[in-house]
């Protein structure tokens, strides 16, 4: 017996399937064509993106790095590989130009700049130089602070004493909160006066220099060599002149040997006085200092009052004139 084949589709079902095929066909159009719609959207946004400036940001006005003149980025990099390497000299020699350049004023390398050039100083030995460059600091920066890590802590205490000052004096504010109401209430008034010696001081004999310097122990040593060396030089002189034959210019022919000796020392004595004296003229211009004279003092300021112009600069005054005594120099400074 064969089994009862299945009954073939109703007549009313194939219009309900139909329905249905064409209810998902449509469905899928409408997805195709959402999907479509979406990408050329995201396309076109995409373009935008693509094609609209960068953004300007507002609230850094300070370029990027990039932006700097090569000479300055150059000079940066010397002194930062240099301070790296704790060659603090090197250091003040590439950033001491660069301490309130126009071209970095506001930025975060002068920051920097100013840190590495005041911890410097003050690794130097020259604290009024620090002092100044980590006032300078303070001034952009009020609220910056050297890294514990790296510095050490009696570098860190000068530094913030530094900070002590300039909010007792009113010039930085105390705290955060207090930077949009901050005023400053008096003016710093910074004196600089040069030290320096003119360098005629420098060829002057016997220890001159040396003693301008502030080395007293050089000088008296040069001092005393040059006076050995002067004094042997005139006293083989007197004994060449006593030797000589009345007004000429001849000695005795027993005399001979005792001559040459002291022409020997006179040469000897010469010898000693001009390589001491050249020593002290050389010695003298590479160690004297050039360092200015600092003088601060904070001056108040009424309210609207504006800051003292700064004073005039004295410049020599050299005048000759002629009196009954001969020629009269007058410098005045």
């Amino acid at each position: 017996m064969r089994p009862p084949s299945s009954p073939g589709p109703d007549a009313a079902d194939v219009p309900r399937a139909d329905a249905r095929y064409d209810g998902w066909k449509r469905s899928w159009d409408v997805l195709e064509s959402t999907i479509s719609c979406a990408s050329v959207i995201a396309a076109a946004l995409v373009a935008l993106a693509a094609l609209a400036p960068p953004p300007a940001h507002a609230a850094d006005p300070r370029p990027l790095t990039d932006e700097l003149p090569r000479e300055l980025t150059d000079r940066i990099a010397d002194g930062e590989a240099s301070f790296q390497i704790q060659n603090y000299e090197r250091v003040v020699q590439a950033l001491d130009r660069l301490a309130g350049h126009p071209r970095l004023e506001g930025r975060p390398e002068h920051i920097r700049v100013l840190e590495m050039l005041g911890s410097s100083h003050w690794f130097l030995g020259a604290p009024d130089s620090s002092r100044l460059v980590f006032g300078q600091l303070l001034r952009e920066s009020p609220f910056h602070r050297l890294d514990g890590f790296v510095y050490p802590a009696e570098l860190i205490d000068f530094y913030e004493v530094r900070r002590r000052e300039l909010v007792t004096a009113g010039i930085i504010p105390a705290t955060p909160s207090e930077s949009d109401t901050f005023a400053g209430r008096r003016v710093l008034v910074r004196e600089v006066t040069s030290t320096e010696a003119p360098a005629v001081v420098y060829l002057m004999p016997f220890g001159v220099g040396q003693f301008v310097n502030g080395d007293s122990g050089k000088g008296a040593a040069v001092a005393v060599i040059q006076g050995i060396g002067a004094a042997t030089m005139i006293a083989s002189w007197i004994g060449i002149e006593g030797l000589k034959v009345g007004d000429t210019n001849r000695v005795l022919p027993g005399d001979g040997g005792q001559a040459r000796l002291l022409e020997a020392l006179w040469y000897g004595g010469m010898g000693v006085m001009s390589a001491t004296w050249a020593f002290s003229i050389v010695d003298g211009f590479v160690s004297r200092d050039t360092t200015p004279r600092v003088n601060e003092r904070f001056e108040l300021l009424e309210p609207g009052a504006r800051s003292p112009e700064p004073g005039p600069t004295s410049t020599p005054n050299l005048r000759l004139g002629l009196t009954p005594l001969g020629l009269e120099v007058d410098l005045r400074f």
